[in-house]
C-alpha cells in the first residue's frame, strides 16, 4: 500500500497521470499562471468535468478555504462546467449529529452552494489506492526511486534460481522482468532483447508527450579515426543522420563517452560503465505523409530539354538539424529513392521554381527482377539508361523545387543497359503475345540471346542461328523428315530443309510463351541422334499402334558449319498465306 505522504508535486502530478489514464481524453492544466480552479479538465458528451487534485491530508480550515476558492474560479472560468471533482488522498470524516466541522458535512451542504447545478463527487483515498495498485509505475513515481526496494531485491534474487520449469519459467521471469521495467518511469520504458548473444535495449516513451513532461537529453562523445577510409565513410554516414534525420548502427568504440541528463526514474534506464563496450544505433522517428508528394525523376539533355522520365512518390520523411529526408520510389516499387533536403533559403512563390542546392540523393533497385511487370521495369531503366555523359539528372518536387545534378561525367547505371535491353525485347514481345507479361524468374544467357532474336525477326530482320537446335515431330512424322533431309530442296543445298510452324513456343525462365508463325532454312543440318530417329522410324513399319501412340519425339541437331536462317515474321506469314518458299519472295 502506498504511504501518501510523499513529496506534494510528485504526489499532484502521479495524481494527474493516473486521471488521465482512466479518461485518455482529459487535459492536464499548468497551474503556474493560474489555472481558473481547474487542475484538469475532461470535456465529454456529459459536459465538463473539472478535476481539483489536493495532495494533503486532513482538511483544515484554510485548506477547506484553498477548495472552495478552487471552486469559485472554477466556476467563474469555465460556466458550462457540469461536474466537479475533488481528488485527495483521504478519506473524509463522517457527519455527526451536532457536530458542524466534519468533512462529509462541509462538502454535502456548505460546497454545493457555491455551485449550483454542478455535481459535486469526493474521489478520496480508496479510489486512490484502487487506481494506484492498477498502474506501479506511478506509484514508484510518487515514492522516488527508493520505494520497494526489497521486493524488487527479492525479485531479483529469484532470476538467479534455475528454469526448472523450462521456457515457461523464462517467458514468465521476462514478463516480471518487463513489468518491473514499465515501472520505473511513468514516461519511459526499455524494449530490451537478446539476439546472437547481443543484448539490445531500446527506450521508447510511453506517452506522446514524455519529452515534454520528463525530458532527457543524452550527450555522447563520438570518435572516428581520420586515416581510414571506411571510418571515414561511416563518419559522413552519422552526420548525414544528424543533418536529415535516418538511421545508422555504431559498432563497439565509437561512442567514448556519454553524459546522460534525466530524472532519476529514467536514469535508471540507462546502463552505467564504459560505452566504449557498446554499440549503438542512432535513428529518427519516420513520418508518414499523407498523402504522399508526387515528384519526377528525370534525365535532361544539355538544353535541359527532357530526355526521360518516371514519377516519384515519396511516402515517408525524417528530419534532422540540416533539413530532411524523404523516402519512396516509383509506384510499383522498382526503384526506391532517399533524398537528403537541405531546409530551403527561401520558399517558393506561386509558378515559382527554386533549385534546392546541395542534396544528396540515393536510388536503388532491387536484387532480383524477376516476378516484375515489364510495363513497370520499362520507364524506370528507360530513365536511367538514358543518364549518359553530357547529360543532367533532376529530381522535380512541384512546389518545393528543383534538385539538379551537374552534368554526367560517369553514367551512374551503365550496368543496367542488358537489363535494359532484355525488358525492352520483352516488352516488344508483349504485343504479340498479350498485356500483363511479368519479368521470367531463372532466365538463361541462351534465353535472353533466343528472346534477341525472335525480336529482331518481329522487326523485318533474318536471323542467323549456328544450327544447336532441338525440334518436335509427330511420332508419325519422323520417317517422312529423315527422308526429307536427304532431298535436295529447291534451294539447291544438299540435305537441307525447310521448316515452318504457325505456333511457335518461346521458353524464358519459368515462362513458356506463344510466339506465333516462325519458319526458318536448315541448309547443311548435323542430326545428332540420327541413328535413334532412324530405328525408331524402322520400328513404325511392323508396329503401327504403339508408334502411333508414342509421345513427340526429339530432333536434335549440332552447330554446323552453314548457319541455319530463321526469315521475318512478314516472310513467315506470307509463306502460309501462299505456300511459296522464301527463295520465291526475295528472301
Amino acid at each position: 500500500m502506498l504511504n501518501w505522504d510523499q513529496d506534494p508535486k510528485r504526489t499532484e502530478r502521479g495524481i494527474q497521470m493516473l486521471l488521465k489514464r482512466k479518461s485518455p481524453g482529459l487535459r492536464s492544466l499548468d497551474g503556474a499562471g493560474g489555472d481558473g480552479g481547474r487542475d484538469a479538465q475532461l470535456i465529454s458528451s456529459d459536459g465538463r468535468t473539472v478535476f481539483e487534485v489536493k495532495s494533503f491530508g486532513r482538511l483544515t480550515s484554510s485548506r477547506r478555504r484553498q477548495a472552495e476558492r478552487s471552486l469559485r474560479h472554477a466556476v467563474e472560468s469555465a460556466p458550462d462546467m457540469t461536474r466537479w471533482v475533488l481528488v485527495i488522498p483521504m478519506n473524509m470524516t463522517p457527519a455527526r449529529p451536532g457536530v458542524r466541522s466534519g468533512e462529509e458535512q462541509w462538502f454535502d451542504e456548505d460546497l454545493p452552494k457555491l455551485a449550483t447545478g454542478v455535481d459535486l463527487e469526493w474521489w478520496g483515498l480508496d479510489w486512490l489506492d484502487d487506481q494506484v495498485g492498477q498502474n506501479m509505475d506511478v506509484q514508484r513515481y510518487i515514492e522516488g526511486v527508493d520505494g520497494q526496494l526489497l521486493q524488487r531485491a527479492a525479485e531479483f534474487n529469484m532470476e538467479r534460481d534455475v528454469l526448472a520449469g523450462g521456457v515457461e519459467d523464462l517467458r514468465a521471469r521476462i514478463s516480471n522482468l518487463q513489468r518491473r521495467v514499465d515501472e520505473i518511469s511513468p514516461f519511459w520504458t526499455l524494449d530490451f532483447a537478446v539476439r546472437d548473444s547481443v543484448q539490445m535495449t531500446t527506450l521508447r516513451p510511453k506517452v506522446d508527450d514524455a519529452p515534454l513532461l520528463d525530458p532527457i537529453t543524452i550527450k555522447p562523445t563520438f570518435t572516428f579515426r581520420t586515416d581510414d577510409a571506411d571510418e571515414e565513410a561511416l563518419r559522413q554516414q552519422f552526420e548525414r543522420t544528424l543533418a536529415f534525420g535516418g538511421s545508422i548502427d555504431l559498432p563497439a568504440g565509437y561512442v567514448t563517452d556519454l553524459e546522460i541528463e534525466a530524472s532519476d526514474e529514467a536514469r535508471l534506464l540507462f546502463r552505467t560503465g564504459d560505452p566504449t563496450t557498446s554499440e549503438f544505433s542512432v535513428l529518427t522517428k519516420r513520418e508518414q505523409l499523407n498523402p504522399p508528394i508526387r515528384c519526377t525523376y528525370q534525365v535532361l539533355d544539355d538544353a535541359d530539354g527532357v530526355l526521360e522520365q518516371f514519377h516519384v512518390f515519396f511516402r515517408e520523411r525524417t528530419a534532422g538539424a540540416r533539413g530532411v529526408t524523404l523516402y519512396g520510389g516509383d509506384a510499383a516499387g522498382v526503384a526506391n529513392l532517399d533524398v537528403a533536403i537541405p531546409w530551403p533559403v527561401q520558399v517558393p512563390g506561386p509558378g515559382e521554381t527554386v533549385d534546392m542546392g546541395a542534396a544528396h540523393m540515393n536510388l536503388e533497385l532491387p536484387e532480383k527482377v524477376a516476378g516484375y511487370d515489364i510495363n513497370s521495369l520499362l520507364p524506370v531503366l528507360r530513365t536511367l539508361t538514358a543518364a549518359v555523359e553530357g547529360t543532367q539528372i533532376r529530381l522535380q518536387l512541384p512546389g518545393l523545387g528543383n534538385i539538379t545534378g551537374g552534368p554526367v561525367e560517369v553514367p551512374p547505371f551503365a550496368d543496367l543497359r542488358s537489363l535494359f535491353q532484355v525488358v525492352g525485347d520483352l516488352y516488344r514481345l508483349g504485343g504479340d503475345t498479350g498485356p500483363g507479361l511479368r519479368f521470367p524468374a531463372n532466365l538463361t544467357v541462351g534465353e535472353v540471346k533466343e528472346l534477341r532474336s525472335a525480336v529482331r525477326q518481329l522487326d523485318g530482320e533474318s536471323v542467323e542461328h549456328d544450327g544447336g537446335i532441338t525440334i518436335t515431330l509427330r511420332s508419325d512424322a519422323v520417317a517422312e523428315f529423315l527422308a526429307t533431309l536427304k532431298k535436295a530442296p529447291e534451294s539447291g543445298k544438299l540435305g537441307g530443309f525447310w521448316a515452318a510452324t504457325e505456333s511457335q513456343e518461346l521458353k524464358l525462365g519459368d515462362l513458356t510463351l506463344g510466339y506465333g508463325p516462325t519458319a526458318f532454312w536448315a541448309p547443311h543440318p548435323r542430326l545428332a541422334n540420327r541413328a535413334a530417329l532412324e530405328e525408331f522410324a524402322a520400328r513404325a513399319t511392323t508396329d503401327h499402334q504403339s508408334v502411333a501412340e508414342s509421345a513427340p519425339v526429339e530432333a536434335r541437331f549440332e552447330p554446323t558449319d552453314v548457319a541455319f536462317r530463321w526469315v521475318s515474321r512478314d516472310l513467315a506469314l506470307a509463306y502460309f498465306e501462299s505456300g511459296d518458299h522464301p527463295s520465291r519472295l526475295d528472301a
